[in-house]
C-alpha cells in the first residue's frame, strides 16, 4: 500500500499528457471522507493523499457538499 501511496504522491502529471486527470470537488470530499476513515493508513500518509487528491480539483473546493 506505501509503495502505491508513493506513487500517486511522487508523479507528475500535465494536462497536455494523456495521463492529465482531475476530479469535481464532490468527489474529492467523498474520497477524503474514505480515506480519512481507512485504519490502514497513518495520519500523515492520508492526508498526504488527501492534499494530491486536492491539487487534482480545478477551481475553488470548500469542502462541503452542494
Amino acid at each position: 500500500m506505501l509503495s502505491v501511496l508513493l506513487a500517486l504522491t511522487l508523479a507528475h502529471h500535465n494536462d497536455q499528457s494523456p495521463y492529465g486527470w482531475h476530479m469535481s470537488c464532490e468527489r474529492w470530499i467523498q474520497r477524503s471522507s474514505e480515506i480519512q476513515m481507512d485504519s490502514k493508513l497513518d495520519f500523515e500518509s492520508k492526508m498526504n493523499l488527501i492534499k494530491y487528491l486536492r491539487s487534482k480539483v480545478p477551481g475553488d473546493c470548500s469542502g462541503t457538499m452542494t
